[in-house]
């Protein structure tokens, strides 16, 4: 049960105006009695105290031995990162995140752990030069994590706190076969098509490994936005077959290329890699530039995979950033803030991972200090690597595997404010705490801040932190306080990003089938969506939209910005409603009397079909026309956009979307 005091509503709520009056107030004292609520043994169970007692002498008058040396680190240690607490709680500036976690001799031994944990560990895709098999995925080996511990493990075996013994290395050969969860990577592409996840695969080995090449990165850069690097394999590898060079795809139809990414998603992307592949052979000779000022031209290539290509195909001394590398560098350096704060992925976020990425040895280099930096796209790809797995938002920052595990500042944090809210000593407790309540009321506007650190960040992670370690000791009593507080530390940086509830749109959706004369396979009428917006020039079932959230209350809407995160209250359209609307769309498709020919409505529940920002409703109504006629196969309308019949076989020529399928699958067992 969350214990909630004045200060902690506070940093809750610190966004929100407080009045002048406020400051007279007294503030209540949150984190021991936060402790104090949980059970006695729990509260008590500091890393001195968990060590085992000391035997006491017989003769000594009931005096303690001198403390171990063992005891002294300990304590010198829980010194040492609550002298970290308090000038994190402090800072001001984004600069204090450089100059205290990430100085040259730091990044110089993050870059070269890196490099070495890579070497060794490094996943088998095919797009790096390897020969498969592979097996991508990297969910499920994270460590675990501290709401896990305590509980019983198969064979009724408890969990002591410690590592499981998984070696997280398992996965990377690609024989290993476990249940998986579904995961997405993150980049700088705008979210605006259809996000689609095709089911986990794996990949036999191939006889003739694909050459390492900068067109292969740039295609599979551009496939792994969005998309879990284990489903991306199979599709890269038939794209490679049929499109081994930029040449290739340059000369493919727009259907070829759609045919080959059905399935994938955001079908945007194989637009502009079509269009790019067609800049590159007119204006580069069909050679991918070198350098990211050049890439950036390119259709579909923004900073982020400009600098993708740029170091790991041609070797250049640029960062990469995207989401796991933000979550890495939140974690290296406490900042507390989201990874899709523009200030992370636009801005100085680049400026940390440059620090890592051209890190250099203070002294003077050998051959061999030359060879363990690596190349830049090594460091870069260790990085997002270390950020899908140990580093994944379930690590642990505790495991022994990881390569950083010595520098996270996210576990020193958490172990903190584990001693601060359990230590003995007031004094030290009020003033933490002090220190959190000004940062949470932050009425001083003149007052500089972190630009890194996400308004009142520091205060409201302190307080996540906090209610993670007591959340986590109330339903895992065996576990160190320690080990709680580091993982707490761990699990709530980065801090969670804003959510933004889907647009609502419900569809009305015609299926009509026919069969050509001469021809008994049967074909269904589709329609090209416009060149322009979601699923743009992809083929679907004549549909018109009867309703969107986008529409509905907009002026209430507008005035409370905070009701659009809540869940919208998607209405039952009227069927007659929807019938005249499709009645109305399908008259500029076919002759008017066919058009009007009467639909069933299914009435079972619609189908619904998730975007990444959109959420669709779809009610279908069907009809097979027994009329003899002409099927032409392709025809303008007079909106401009093109009209056809299709078997199954054209659907799948043109690569048709899965929101297609689903229809498509419930007219069929009607």
């Amino acid at each position: 049960m969350r214990i909630v005091s004045f200060v902690h509503f506070a940093a809750l709520t610190a966004r929100h105006p407080i009045s002048h009056s406020h400051k007279f107030l007294t503030i209540r004292r949150p984190l021991q009695r936060q402790f104090n609520s949980l059970p006695l043994q729990m509260a008590s169970s500091s890393v001195e105290a968990e060590a085992e007692p000391r035997k006491r002498s017989s003769n000594s008058n009931n005096t303690s031995n001198p403390p171990s040396r063992e005891e002294k680190k300990q304590k010198s240690g829980a010194s040492s990162d609550i002298e970290l607490l308090q000038s994190w709680i402090k800072h001001d500036n984004h600069t204090y995140h450089v100059d205290t976690f990430l100085t040259a001799s730091q990044a110089y031994q993050i870059r070269t752990r890196l490099v070495s944990w890579y070497r060794a560990n490094r996943r088998q895709l095919p797009w790096r030069g390897d020969p498969g098999p592979y097996d991508g995925s990297t969910v499920g080996y994270a460590s675990s994590t501290a709401s896990s511990k305590g509980k019983k493990k198969k064979g009724g075996k408890k969990d002591d706190g410690s590592n499981d013994g998984k070696d997280i290395r398992s996965f990377f050969g690609g024989a290993s076969k476990v249940k998986r969860e579904k995961t997405t990577n993150e980049s700088e592409e705008e979210k605006t098509e259809e996000s689609e996840t095709p089911s986990s695969m794996e990949v036999k080995e191939e006889s003739n490994t694909i050459e390492f090449s900068a067109y292969g990165v740039w295609v599979s850069e551009i496939m792994l936005q969005q998309t879990r690097v284990e489903a991306v394999i199979k599709y890269w590898i038939k794209w490679m077959d049929s499109f081994p060079t930029v040449h290739s795809l340059a000369n493919a139809t727009p259907e070829e290329v759609n045919a080959h990414w059905a399935g994938l998603g955001f079908y945007r992307r194989a637009r502009l890699l079509h269009a790019g592949a067609k800049r590159v052979v007119d204006e580069y000779g069909g050679i991918v530039p070198n350098n990211v000022d050049e890439l950036m031209k390119v259709e579909g290539i923004g900073r982020y995979t400009a600098s993708a290509i740029a170091s790991i195909a041609y070797g250049v001394e640029v960062p990469v950033v995207d989401g796991n590398v933000c979550r890495v560098l939140s974690r290296l350096t406490g900042i507390a803030n989201h990874i899709k704060a523009p200030v992370m992925k636009d801005d100085l976020g680049w400026e940390l991972a440059e620090k890592i990425v051209k890190a250099r040895s203070s002294s003077a280099s050998t051959k061999a200090d030359d060879d363990n930096l690596g190349t830049p796209g090594e460091v870069n790809q260790a990085l997002m690597e270390l950020g899908a797995t140990y580093c994944s938002p379930a690590g642990s920052g505790i495991d022994a595997n990881d390569p950083l595990v010595e520098f996270y500042v996210s576990t020193r944090l958490g172990r903190a404010i584990g001693h601060v809210a359990n230590s003995k000593d007031g004094a030290t407790r009020d003033h933490i705490e002090d220190l959190v309540a000004k940062g949470a009321f932050g009425t001083d506007k003149n007052k500089s801040r972190c630009r890194l650190c996400e308004l009142n960040g520091a205060s409201n992670a302190f307080y996540s932190i906090s209610d993670r370690i007591a959340a986590d000791l109330s339903t895992s009593p065996n576990v160190k306080l320690e080990t709680v507080s580091a993982i707490a530390g761990h699990a709530c940086l980065p801090i969670p990003p804003p959510k933004k509830a889907k647009r609502e749109e419900v569809l009305a959706v015609a299926v009509i089938s026919s069969r050509v004369a001469d021809d008994d396979q049967l074909r269904w009428l589709m329609v090209k969506r416009p060149s322009e917006g979601l699923l743009a020039g992809q083929w679907e079932f004549p549909n018109v939209e009867v309703w969107t959230s986008a529409k509905a209350d907009g002026k209430k809407e507008k005035k409370d910005k905070a009701k659009s995160k809540a869940a919208i209250e998607v209405p039952i359209i009227d069927p007659t409603k929807r019938s005249k609307a499709l009645d109305s769309f399908i008259s500029g498709i076919l002759d008017e009397p066919i058009a009007k020919k009467k639909r069933k409505q299914i009435k079972d529940a619609p189908i619904t079909h998730i975007f990444s920002h959109v959420c669709h409703t779809m009610w279908i109504e069907y009809n097979h026309l027994d009329e003899d006629i002409a099927l032409n196969k392709r025809w303008k309308l007079e909106n401009g956009r093109e009209a056809g019949w299709m078997s199954e076989d054209d659907m799948k020529d043109v690569g048709i979307t899965s929101g297609v399928h689903k229809i498509l699958a419930k007219v069929k067992i009607m």
